[in-house]
């Protein structure tokens, strides 16, 4: 159930187009963006997971030349689809009159009077701009001890950068593209479609039943705590939405067997084929972003490693889980290496109780998939985890045989 409402099929489209893209997007609501880029930029995996090989620019496109999506805040920095607009304009009201940038810009005030405003004109006047496009980005030198940790939330090595985020955070200003991974802001009324921004903004408990809803079909089944972990929504507020949706006949509540708390779910959710997919999973993929569920789902722990010291790391740096079936079996450790066009397998591990047999084979066929994808020549196993053997001689076998 969970795997089906993520948008997993037994078969993936024959050639996965903008139409099948725009789909995943609107099943998912969002596609987590983060800046790591040893394999490939985060938001583009999770639709090569569920489509197979598609165009990244179609996916741009999609983003900023058609304005399917959008960039803002939903389970982290997020492309949100472009339906949730009017449910997170009360975000958008709270960041207006949030404390943490209310004392950051009244600090610029101080020190600048009528930078803030200047700001703004000059996106209104020469936008889209990134923030070292502004005439004067007021750059400065991170944690100066004359400012207080509320102002130092903020500390981003320039003022400039920080107020366009401010604008971006309040709804006045929007991501029109981006230049390498830099944001591009521009004015919100020239990047929203006009039907989009002139809609009513849902009040907030309205936003946030429309997100709860959406969270519930994205996640098939979930607690009242995957439900507000979905879009980072306040789990009391969740749990007041959730009661109204079950009392609307629009949510079940059932105990899935093990679970210590209630499960939720669509009513139209309640009978699921099987799936039989072969995916690798970012590690920000909706589909394992929430550890405990993750683990609480599939019996999988997932570990990521980034942020740990190298010698400490059990399984390496950018791991990514394998989805073989409805359960996640493997995890592998992988590089785009880009000047030898290689992917780099520098670790692959079999999780307890699978069968090394029935892994390696469907495994080695999607890393080379997702080679193919990334333009890579090859695939090449450094020979650490407990599956590499199995991997290296699946994929020595599959060339031959080619």
């Amino acid at each position: 159930m969970a795997v089906r409402a993520q948008g997993f099929r037994s078969r993936r489209p024959a050639r996965a187009g903008p139409a099948d893209a725009r789909r995943i997007i609107q099943l998912l609501g969002g596609l987590q963006i983060d800046a790591v880029n040893v394999l490939i930029r985060s938001h583009y995996l999770p639709l090569f997971s569920r489509l197979g090989p598609y165009s990244t620019e179609a996916l741009d496109r999609l983003v900023y030349r058609q304005h399917a999506a959008f960039e803002y805040w939903a389970h982290a920095a997020s492309i949100v689809a472009i339906e949730l607009y009017p449910a997170l304009r009360w975000r958008m009201a709270h960041f207006a009159t949030g404390p943490d940038w209310a004392a950051f810009l009244a600090r610029v005030e101080r020190q600048r009077p009528g930078y803030a405003e200047a700001v703004y004109a000059e996106v209104a006047a020469r936008g889209p701009l990134t923030f070292s496009e502004l005439s004067d980005p007021a750059r400065r030198a991170k944690g100066n001890p004359r400012y207080t940790a509320a102002t130092t939330l903020w500390d981003r090595g320039s003022d400039g950068k920080s107020v366009l985020e401010s604008f971006y955070d309040k709804g006045m200003l929007a991501v029109a593209d981006r230049q390498g991974f830099n944001r591009r802001f521009d004015l919100t009324e020239r990047v929203i479609p006009a039907e989009v921004l002139s809609a009513p903004a849902l009040p907030e408990p309205d936003g946030q039943r429309q997100l709860v809803r959406h969270a519930g079909a994205a996640l098939g089944i979930a607690t009242v705590a995957d439900l507000a972990d979905y879009f980072r929504l306040p789990v009391a507020a969740t749990r007041a939405r959730v009661r109204e949706l079950v009392a609307a006949g629009e949510f079940v509540a059932t105990r899935p067997e093990g679970w210590p708390e209630t499960g939720y779910l669509v009513r139209s959710a309640q009978s699921v084929r099987a799936v039989e997919a072969s995916a690798l999973l970012s590690p920000f993929d909706s589909l394992v972003w929430d550890r405990r569920r993750t683990q609480r789902v599939f019996g999988f722990r997932h570990s990521f490693e980034l942020y740990v010291p190298a010698a400490k790391r059990r399984f390496g740096y950018y791991v990514l889980p394998y989805l073989l079936g409805d359960r996640i079996v493997a995890r592998v450790d992988l590089k785009a290496d880009r000047s030898g066009g290689a992917l780099l397998v520098l670790g692959a591990f079999l999780e307890e109780g699978q069968d090394a047999g029935s892994v390696a084979g469907p495994l080695a066929a999607e890393l080379r998939t997702l080679a193919g994808w990334l333009a890579l020549d090859d695939v090449m196993v450094a020979g650490h985890g407990s599956l590499a053997p199995a991997v290296a001689a699946e994929l020595a076998l599959q060339s031959h045989s080619v």
